[in-house]
């Protein structure tokens, strides 16, 4: 008898053993679709003191109004992260890490992955013209490089389309872009290549010939070829939303409580219209490194100073913008504002670094890009001022978030 009862004893002690280690392995395979959870990265780089510094920069802005998410990881690890406010003040409901908020100008890094998937499979080439995806295109000798690079000298669309009559209800779209241009030929700012000129009219048409070539709406080409393969389930367009398939879980803001308005070129993706989160994001900016969408390789060209003269301290390449730290840390990004969201990514490759800063208020206090990197890479500024200057000076685009 008492033998028996030892035996139940040991088949119960290896039962729970067993379970317990099937637990412990099914957690650690499963890590890898929950980025939040993720241990891969021991020790970071970032100084000892950086999680501090940081916590306290941002926690002095939100005293100061700063109102939205801020995320910061290294190869597939969260270093520190953060939420700062309300998705919407009205309802009190608190901004998460899983908060969507409209990219803006971020989104021109997908449009640009994209037509470097379709050149990457023989389908489009860098060198060619416009004429050849929309044969009535009225301006001669503008490429697919140039749009990317903002160089093509096309007038912006954000304005012309003011003095084309319209029903300001009516939502346009790419194809419709595209139409109004062949038909009202709005003047170029300049002749094709002849100087760098930031251009949301370019990233638009890159979307339109996206559309073109693979037979889809650009919408659904990013889910099919890029937010499904990196398991951004919190990732989506615009017009997702106007057709009722998604919902935006906060609200932008122009200034204190004063809600920012839709208008009828938000149905205008390319340049804009790509709503995330920051957990998203950070899936995006890491894939990146993985051959999963795209070859890590082939990828490296959008990294490249093709917008600028290359003496210029800062560049743009494809749908990234870049420049150097003092000891030769490069870095690439991207910031953007529409409609009371202002965002910014970060992407530091010598360690496979992702910053990110997701904001649902434009106005109010200002977050200084360089007071972040300070904390993350301070060897890359000097401590001669006259120096420190110049580098906020060519990068003052990104310097006010």
């Amino acid at each position: 008898m008492q033998v028996i009862k030892e035996n139940k004893l040991l088949f119960i002690w290896w039962a729970v053993a067993f379970a317990t280690a099937f637990y412990a392995f099914g957690k650690k395979n499963g890590s890898n679709n929950n980025i939040e959870q993720s241990s891969k990265v021991k020790f970071f780089s970032f100084p000892e003191n950086a999680k501090t510094k940081v916590d306290s920069l941002f926690f002095n802005k939100n005293k100061s109004e700063f109102n939205g998410v801020v995320l910061i990881g290294q190869k597939d690890s969260i270093f520190y992260s953060k939420a700062f406010g309300y998705a919407d003040f009205k309802k009190r409901d608190s901004l998460t890490l899983h908060s969507d908020f409209q990219l803006a100008s971020v989104s021109k890094q997908f449009t640009a992955v994209a037509i470097m998937q379709l050149h990457s499979k023989g389908l489009l080439n860098y060198t060619d013209s416009i004429q050849k995806f929309f044969s009535e295109f009225p301006y001669k000798g503008v490429t697919i490089q140039q749009l990317l690079t903002h160089r093509s000298g096309l007038p912006n669309y954000t304005y012309f389309y003011q003095y084309i009559p319209t029903t300001y209800d009516t939502i346009i779209t790419n194809t419709d872009l595209v139409n109004e241009m062949i038909v009202k030929h709005p003047q170029a700012y300049y002749p094709p290549n002849r100087r760098y000129q930031y251009s949301n009219t370019g990233y638009a048409l890159l979307a339109a010939i996206v559309e073109k070539i693979s037979g889809i709406s650009f919408s659904n080409y990013l889910k099919k070829n890029i937010f499904d393969k990196l398991n951004m389930t919190e990732t989506f367009t615009y017009k997702d939303i106007i057709s009722g398939k998604q919902k935006c879980n906060t609200t932008g803001y122009l200034y204190r409580h004063r809600k920012a308005e839709s208008n009828y070129l938000d149905g205008v993706l390319g340049d804009k219209g790509v709503y995330s989160s920051a957990i998203d994001l950070f899936k995006w900016d890491q894939g990146l490194y993985k051959n999963i969408i795209i070859n890590f390789d082939t990828l490296q060209h959008a990294f490249l100073p093709m917008g600028k003269p290359l003496h210029f301290k800062s560049n743009y390449g494809y749908g990234w913008r870049m420049y150097y730290l003092q000891d030769s840390t490069k870095i690439l990004f991207h910031a953007g504002w529409w409609h009371g969201y202002k965002t910014l990514l970060i992407r530091i490759q010598k360690d496979s670094s992702t910053v990110i800063v997701l904001k649902n208020r434009s106005k109010g206090v200002s977050i200084h890009t360089k007071d972040i990197l300070k904390i993350l890479y301070p060897s890359g500024f000097v401590k001669d001022t006259t120096i420190n200057n110049a580098i906020t000076q060519k990068s003052n685009f990104i310097d006010k978030l």
